[in-house]
C-alpha cells in the first residue's frame, strides 16, 4: 500500500511513494504526518483533511474578455464554476494580488468587474490551492493609444 506525507497544519501533500516504510519514517522525522492509502496520492490533485486523503475540488474560470483597454472604464468579468455535488456558498479567488469572495449559486458565480488604468496583466486564481485546483486565467489591460 502507498504512503503519503503531508503538512499537518495545511493538509498539503508533500510527497508519495508506493511502499517504503523507510521513506515514511524519514518524512515523519522531518515533522510531516504520514498516511497509508489505498491508492497513490497525487500531490497536485489531492489533499488531506482530518487524516483522510481527498481529491481537490475543480474550479474553472472563464473571462468574458481576455483583453481590455487600460482606460479605467472598460471592464472584464470572470465567471467562476466550482465542481462537485455540494459546492460552497462562496469561494475566495485572487484577482491580481487582491483576495475577493465570490458568491456562488449552484456552484456558479462571477468576480466583481475588473478594470485597469495602466497596461498590465491581471491573473485570476484560487486563493486556497490546497483545497481547490484551477488553471489560472489572465485579463490583459492594454494601452488604448
Amino acid at each position: 500500500m502507498p504512503y503519503l506525507a503531508y503538512d499537518p497544519a495545511t493538509g498539503e501533500i508533500v510527497g508519495a511513494v508506493k511502499d517504503s516504510p523507510e521513506w515514511a519514517a524519514n518524512k515523519a522525522a522531518k515533522g510531516f504526518s504520514v498516511l497509508r492509502t489505498e491508492r497513490m496520492a497525487d500531490p497536485v490533485g489531492d489533499y488531506v483533511l482530518n487524516g483522510e486523503m481527498k481529491p481537490k475540488v475543480l474550479v474553472t474560470f472563464t473571462p468574458d474578455k481576455a483583453l481590455i483597454t487600460a482606460d479605467g472604464a472598460e471592464q472584464a468579468v470572470v465567471s467562476v464554476s466550482v465542481a462537485g455535488e455540494s459546492p460552497p456558498e462562496s469561494i475566495a479567488v485572487l484577482v491580481g494580488d487582491i483576495e475577493q469572495e465570490v458568491a456562488l449559486s449552484g456552484g456558479q458565480g462571477q468576480t466583481k468587474p475588473i478594470a485597469a488604468t495602466t497596461p498590465c496583466t491581471i491573473e485570476i486564481d484560487v486563493a486556497d490551492p490546497i483545497t481547490y485546483r484551477a488553471e489560472p486565467v489572465e485579463v490583459e489591460a492594454i494601452s488604448g493609444e
